[in-house]
């Protein structure tokens, strides 16, 4: 795990069997045990096929940083990885990106409000005088 500014970085598993991904869990829950609206990028550069234990460990990860009111971002997906998010519809759960630094960029945007319209005060009719 890699803290970046606010950010957690973490590596996801390379093999995706049971044994593994209850490890990763398990470390997972004690690293962030203590967090608040934690901000997690998961790095999924390292994984070359995503199986039903992959989705199932994401999806657990997930239900986790939710439960402390946190977000979830993943980056560096191959393209069968990328198909396997999109056929489990987790890529409308969680935000992908190519990169890290543009996982942990995306938080930094700053989103203005749009300015308020201006209202000019009316200003009253000349009253015709009477000659």
């Amino acid at each position: 795990m890699i803290e970046v500014g606010s950010v957690i970085i973490k590596e996801f598993p390379s093999k995706l069997d049971s044994a593994s991904c209850r490890q990763f869990l398990r470390e997972f829950k004690n690293e962030t045990a203590e967090s608040y609206r934690p901000r997690v990028v998961f790095d999924l550069s390292c994984v070359q096929h995503m199986n039903t234990h992959g989705v199932d460990l994401l999806l657990r990860c997930i239900t986790l940083i939710a439960e402390c009111d946190g977000d979830v971002k993943l980056a560096g997906s191959s393209p069968q990885t990328s198909l396997v998010l999109e056929l489990t519809q987790m890529s409308e759960v969680v935000e992908a990106y190519d990169s890290i630094e543009e996982a942990v960029a995306s938080w930094r945007v700053v989103h203005k409000p749009a300015p308020a319209p201006v209202i000019e005060p009316a200003v009253p009719a000349p009253v015709p005088q009477a000659a």
